[in-house]
């Protein structure tokens, strides 16, 4: 407890008394992200303004030997952004939002890290012809941070078949340093150069050490990205594919989006939603249309977008061309009719397409994510996996309020797919031992059957990698061996990767 007291006042000079507390109530709320993950309580939360104050705060943590877990929006649903087992300090970045330098000459932005992925792009939106990053961030945009996404290589939002995850667009970085150090990747490692441009060049790609390194190797401060002219031209359809045995729906699409991404045909997006989860947004009529239309099978949507009329009309061509290859339904032009594609274009749904799932369940509905990256040909063995496990499982799930196990997917540049899903249920805190032991089983099943690249790292994957013997021997010590020389006292995000449990 001296030691608390003694790193809260040394703290509190540097933040000042507004930005850090211990207040239990506080302390308890920062042990929570959106996931059933048994939580740890901080002892102190603080809420520094720049880089030189979450510099300072990590020297004095090393010298104290207190633990550090920084944090974005928490909006993860693996239990990346807090503590695991109680004590040490979260560091909240939130107060760091701003946009610090819009390059137009050179397309090139640099924000801190705890801007939100919907300000920027709001931001940006109005500058100029109007930008944006390639992507709209992950799916929890609204308030999941630029460090977060950076630091869980998220996918999601808009434009991730054009331009691929939000580390693709990522030109350098500022990074505090677990000892308190402050450095630059990418082209500023050069003292004289005065912006990001690259993140390449100056040696080996040591921006890669804090892209998706889920808060272990550093903190991220700051971050430059590409920017992209807003294309001024937009179209994109919907399409039913319903075959019987089910399985040959799975084959079709697959085969589609394969020939969608080999095509060389700009796509700025694409999505598949499996027989299940169409079926449950006709049910509760949230896709009017699609009651009307007799949609019974499973659905795939696309974007494209141009800078010209003639440009996007020869792309919709040859896209739609492909389709229609397929013997696939086309489900009409308008929103009402079941268009998904244009309400998620035109009318912003790329920054809703997972929330609405959210907003139907309700608060009483938890979900443990197991989100992850598969060729694209892995699809059908995917749609197995799923199906074998909610059959093995049934008992289980019903028992926890008619819980199941199901995912939707997207399209990533430049061929892969995002399989986006997990688990849903009823939250209930009596039954978060089943909850759990349930998400790690088909976590270990993703990694040995099909060997799954999870890309959210928090608590549960990072440990299940370890646990299901996924990470060689020689790998994991290569991680630990990076981890203590950034890391000599083990005070950052301890306990991932089980990697602190070797110091």
């Amino acid at each position: 407890m001296t030691k608390i007291l003694n790193i809260y006042e040394k703290i509190e000079n540097i933040v000042g008394t507004k930005y850090i507390t211990d207040s239990e109530p506080t302390c308890y709320s920062y042990s929570m992200n959106c996931d059933t993950v048994l939580q740890g309580i901080p002892d102190i939360v603080v809420r520094p303004s720049n880089a030189k104050e979450v510099s300072e705060i990590l020297k004095i943590a090393n010298n104290e030997g207190i633990k550090i877990i920084p944090r974005g929006g928490g909006a993860d649903l693996t239990g990346g952004a807090k503590p695991i087992g109680d004590g040490g300090v979260v560091i909240d970045l939130t107060r760091m939002n701003s946009i610090l330098d819009i390059d137009e000459k050179n397309l090139i932005v640099t924000v801190e890290a705890g801007i939100s992925w919907s300000e920027l792009c709001d931001q940006l939106s109005k500058v100029g012809i109007g930008y944006y990053t390639g992507t709209t961030g992950p799916a929890s945009g609204f308030s999941a941070t630029i460090g977060g996404g950076l630091s869980n290589n998220s996918v999601g939002g808009g434009g991730a078949a054009m331009y691929g995850a939000v580390t693709e667009q990522c030109v350098g970085l500022e990074v505090a340093l677990p000892t308190g150090e402050l450095i630059y990747t990418g082209a500023r490692a050069n003292s004289f150069c005065d912006k990001q441009f690259t993140r390449f060049g100056l040696g080996p790609d040591y921006s890669g050490l804090f892209l998706g390194d889920v808060g272990i190797n550093g903190i991220k401060t700051k971050a430059s990205f590409n920017l992209y002219p807003i294309p001024e031209y937009a179209a994109g359809n919907t399409f039913e594919i319903r075959n019987i045995p089910e399985s040959k729906e799975y084959e079709i699409a697959t085969t589609l989006m394969m020939k969608w991404q080999h095509s060389q045909v700009p796509i700025h997006d694409f999505y598949y939603y499996t027989r299940n989860y169409a079926a449950y947004l006709k049910g509760v009529r949230l896709v009017k249309g699609w009651t009307d239309k007799k949609v019974k099978g499973s659905v795939i949507f696309y974007t494209t977008v141009a800078n010209t009329q003639k440009e996007l009309d020869d792309r919709v061509e040859r896209i739609e061309k492909m389709a229609k290859e397929m013997q696939i339904r086309e489900l009409g032009p308008s929103v009402e009719e079941g268009n998904l594609a244009k309400w998620f274009y035109d009318e912003n749904g790329r920054w809703q397409w997972a929330h609405i799932y959210w907003g139907l369940v309700g608060a009483d509905t938890t979900s443990c994510g197991t989100c992850l990256k598969c060729r694209t040909s892995q699809l059908p063995k995917y749609v197995e996996l799923y199906a074998d496990f909610n059959a093995k499982n049934s008992k289980k799930l019903l028992s926890l309020g008619n819980a199941s196990a199901d995912f939707i997917v997207f399209g990533v540049h430049p061929h892969y797919l995002d399989v986006t899903g997990g688990l849903s249920f009823t939250t209930n805190r009596d039954n978060r031992e089943i909850q759990e032991n349930l998400w790690k089983d088909l976590l270990t099943m993703q990694i040995k059957e099909l060997g799954a690249v999870h890309y959210w790292m928090g608590e549960i994957i990072g440990r299940s990698l370890v646990d299901s013997g996924a990470l060689s021997g020689e790998y994991y010590n290569f991680m630990l061996a990076i981890k203590k020389t950034l890391d000599p006292n083990g005070i950052l995000s301890p306990g991932k990767f089980y990697l602190t449990d070797h110091y």
